[in-house]
């Protein structure tokens, strides 16, 4: 395998092209399904996604956004890729008016109390969760907030799998939640975001076309592109 120049860009869409080549694959590996219950989609996407979204948030945005130091810099491989991200993720400009936001699969509760995440989900978090106030919410929010919350769940293991009523009660699969603490409140509160498993596969193709800065508004414009995708 090619040693990556650019691992913010390139690491995200070598996950991508396992996702196109093997995700169907998995969901209809029967052996595995009997074993674990069902297919392993959402496991095999949570597994794409953690460098997906880990990297380039770590290796560009951070470093772009003065936030704090990073291990890790490639904002100066490439100055349009790093304004780009900065210009989307910077700002408090809207996840709404990013390109890789779809309207209506997003859920976000940007504060609630501290629960214990490793455990079920109080069903009064997942009733927030489920209000169509998350929906504008996750809209309005600033995307900087939202893919920070992605990505502190899946690096710290704040994700949970829902069912298709965004309930804990089901083997099946259809839903992920992700959590992560509040910046700047000493771990006294916690964001929620939730979306659809294979809305999340969508996601993760728009975010490293969007990385790669190919076919995005294509992609967007083209109502074939998420059928595809399932």
């Amino acid at each position: 395998m090619g040693r990556p120049n650019h691992y913010s860009r390139e690491l995200p869409a070598r996950c991508q092209a396992l996702i196109d080549r093997y995700a169907d694959e998995v969901s209809k590996d029967a052996a595995l399904a009997d074993r674990f219950r069902g297919p392993l989609m959402t496991t095999f996407l949570l597994a794409m996604a953690t460098p997906m979204v880990i990297l380039p948030i770590e290796r560009v945005y951070r470093p772009a956004s003065g936030e704090a130091a990073s291990v890790a810099d490639d904002q100066s491989l490439d100055p349009v890729l790093t304004q780009r991200v900065a210009d989307t993720l910077g700002g408090g400009g809207s996840f709404g008016a990013a390109p890789f936001f779809r309207e209506g699969v997003w859920r976000y509760v940007a504060s609630c109390d501290v629960f214990p995440v490793g455990h079920e989900w109080p069903e009064d978090r997942l009733d927030m969760l489920a209000d169509e106030a998350a929906a504008s919410a996750a809209r309005d929010a600033p995307a900087s907030d939202v893919l920070w919350a992605i990505r502190h769940s899946l690096a710290h293991g704040g994700v949970a799998y829902l069912d298709k009523d965004g309930r804990q009660r089901l083997d099946a699969t259809n839903m992920l939640g992700f959590v992560s603490f509040v910046t700047g409140t000493k771990r006294q509160r916690l964001r929620l975001v939730r979306v659809g498993v294979e809305d999340f596969r969508s996601f993760l193709g728009l975010w490293a076309r969007w990385l790669a800065e190919v076919g995005v508004q294509e992609a967007l414009e083209d109502p074939g592109f998420f059928q595809a995708a399932e």
